[in-house]
């Protein structure tokens, strides 16, 4: 068979630019991957320590220095691959037992450092037993171990339609001693 002048010349055309594509994409390929090794937005090791792990309703249990269980919850805890032993609480609520009776702890947001065993509460903090004595103040703080509940945020208590405003509080032994400190006004009822 004989092929005129232009299909022979397209043929060759054709073949020449094939090769010229071949060779493109493998020099593309080799620098794309040159690219993405050398990018600023890679991940490396030390960009895995800031990630965050979010856990949903978690629990955190523990004893205190009586071997009274306590149990700290919340509806989001935030950590830090920096500080694994710190979790940031969304809602957080607290349950205390001591001897027969317990005490519950809630507000709106929290600091839970588990290794230590230390909870910071801030915003609309309620404090109260299982019958009629509730603390609400701004910002409390607990230490599990010690057994030691304080504030230094103006705070509310009431107990038996009596009650008690005062600059700031410390609980010890879970309720068994209440000090309050700064100006302090105390309203008893004609019970």
């Amino acid at each position: 068979m004989k092929y005129s002048i232009f299909i022979k010349s397209l043929k060759f055309i054709f073949a020449g630019t094939s090769f010229i594509i071949l060779v493109l994409i493998i020099f593309n390929n080799s620098s794309l991957k040159k690219n993405i090794i050398k990018n600023d937005n890679s991940l490396n090791n030390k960009d895995f320590q800031s990630i965050t792990q979010v856990l949903h309703k978690p629990m955190f249990m523990g004893v205190d220095k009586k071997e009274q269980p306590f149990k700290v919850m919340a509806d989001k805890a935030t950590r830090f691959k920096n500080t694994p032993d710190i979790f940031n609480l969304d809602k957080p609520t607290g349950e205390i037992t001591s001897g027969k009776e317990k005490f519950f702890l809630s507000g709106d947001e929290g600091i839970f450092n588990k290794q230590i065993q230390q909870l910071n509460v801030k915003g609309n903090v309620k404090f109260n037993n299982e019958k009629n004595m509730v603390f609400r103040t701004t910002e409390m703080y607990f230490d599990f171990k010690k057994e030691i509940l304080s504030g230094n945020e103006k705070v509310r208590g009431e107990k038996n339609n009596s009650f008690i405003i005062s600059e700031g509080f410390r609980i010890f032994n879970n309720g068994e001693k209440i000090f309050f400190t700064g100006k302090s006004k105390l309203t008893l009822a004609n019970d």
